[in-house]
């Protein structure tokens, strides 16, 4: 009998250090993901910011007609 509660002791204090083990090993995971994930967003933005615009500053862009903007002009006064 003493056998077997010495052996069922020693197996429960077994499974808690796995599960302490496994704890860490999530953790570690979680950090190393969220670790990747902000290397991967600055490299992107990085290589986003040396994209050049589709749009030069200069031209109209889409949308920005002066006869819409005249037409919004006479509705609002």
């Amino acid at each position: 009998m003493r056998s077997q509660r010495a052996l069922r002791r020693f197996v429960a204090d077994a499974s808690a250090v796995v599960r302490s083990d496994e704890r860490m090993i999530l953790l570690f995971l979680v950090l190393l993901s969220v670790a990747a994930l902000a290397v991967f967003l600055h490299y992107t933005v990085s290589l986003l910011d040396w994209l050049p615009d589709v749009l030069p500053p200069g031209l109209p862009r889409p949308g920005s007609s002066n006869l819409l903007s005249r037409i919004f002009r006479q509705g609002v006064n």
